[in-house]
């Protein structure tokens, strides 16, 4: 069997692209790396065409740009361009296609006009319908014309494709909501457990037990630190220090003028600051669907505070004897001070079993395999 895979995030450092390396990966896995072909929409990379890899680059100048949207396409595709990967499709004879985002509507109806017998099923990182129109509330103006004709293509791609994947649940609702369509499968945020815990590499400095914040350089998670920072810490810092570390957020760290507020910014492995962390924070309030660094702190089996936004689709897989133990769901700078309260009852366990147990049936890369190919397998009918 001969594989697509259509993405536009999988060069993105965090969110969307490492879910999209986890799907892109486990289908080499599943069919085999010499059948899998990648088509990169993402406007980031430069244009190149090689045996199994095809980026197109970025749109050339305005004038392309509107071109594209007066075609009815969003600034990713041309015309052009859809009509060039439908020909990859047959010349390659490839029967399965894995669509990496919901706003691709034209893509999906063209190939599924013109290319025989192809299966195409699309991937949910979000209901664009539900976050389309928060975003373009402060768009600018060429923004809220894509956001615009995203939310059309959004509703084609849900009609035309084979399969509607979703993360959870609650997206699901979403997708009722805004198409009235369920969706066929279930694909939650997955990660690999690529965990190097050797013992001297600790990272940390002091006596205090260590709270760690892990993001990259976005407006809502620095929204969320500072908020955090500004609300809570100061009840707590006697017994602790903050470390936040990810690629960007060295920007800030002229921002914070306390000596227990490390902020680190980028690293070369997250793994030992997980590690040797007490607990992990995520005071988030913006953002769209399953968040990355729960599932990273879920797999290290570490001491979770965070925000509904942060455990959006996971909080109600955390099994009910966690929940105010290990996992606290936390909005309100009170109810990060009354979990505060709890966890100092008692030792702080730094690697909590049972949510290890979690990570491996719901959120690893072998749970993202075994997805995968029920995926493929009910949609093409060959069995793997």
């Amino acid at each position: 069997m001969r594989v697509l895979f259509i993405s536009k995030s999988i060069h993105d450092v965090s969110g969307a692209g490492v879910g999209s390396r986890m799907h892109l990966n486990v289908l080499k896995e599943l069919v085999g790396e010499e059948n899998v072909y990648v088509v990169d929409v993402g406007v980031s990379e430069t244009a190149c065409r090689e045996e199994k890899y095809i980026a197109y680059g970025k749109y050339h100048g305005i004038l392309d740009r509107l071109n594209r949207y007066l075609e009815g396409n969003t600034y990713l595709f041309s015309n052009k361009i859809i009509g060039d990967i439908c020909q990859l499709i047959k010349n390659e004879s490839i029967s399965f296609v894995f669509v990496d985002d919901s706003y691709y509507g034209n893509l999906v109806k063209t190939i599924k006009e013109k290319c025989d017998a192809v299966a195409v099923v699309t991937f949910f990182h979000d209901v664009k319908a539900e976050l389309f129109r928060i975003w373009i509330k402060n768009a600018p103006w060429y923004d809220k014309i894509d956001f615009r004709i995203g939310l059309t293509q959004e509703k084609i791609s849900t009609t035309h494709t084979d399969a509607n994947i979703v993360l959870n649940q609650n997206e699901n609702k979403l997708l009722k909501r805004y198409y009235n369509v369920d969706a066929d499968f279930y694909f939650p945020v997955c990660v690999s457990k690529n965990h190097t815990q050797q013992m001297g590499l600790n990272p940390y400095c002091g006596n205090k037990k260590h709270i760690l914040f892990v993001g990259t350089y976005y407006l809502p998670n620095i929204q969320g630190l500072h908020w955090f920072c500004d609300t809570v810490f100061d009840n707590v810092k006697e017994n602790y220090d903050i470390w936040v570390i990810g690629k960007g957020l060295e920007k800030v760290r002229d921002e914070f003028d306390d000596d227990d507020i490390h902020v680190i910014g980028f690293v070369d492995s997250l793994s030992e600051y997980y590690s040797y962390a007490d607990m992990v924070i995520a005071p988030l309030t913006d953002g769209g669907g399953m968040k990355i660094k729960t599932a990273e702190a879920i797999s290290y089996g570490k001491m979770f505070l965070g925000s509904s936004e942060s455990l959006y689709g996971y909080w109600e897989e955390i099994p009910n004897d966690l929940k105010g133990k290990v996992v606290f769901k936390c909005d309100t700078a009170e109810e990060y001070l009354n979990a505060f309260n709890k966890i100092d009852e008692k030792p702080i366990c730094k690697k909590n079993e049972e949510l290890i147990t979690l990570y491996d049936r719901l959120y690893s890369e072998n749970a993202a395999y075994n997805i995968m190919k029920d995926i493929v397998e009910k949609t093409t009918g060959v069995k793997l």
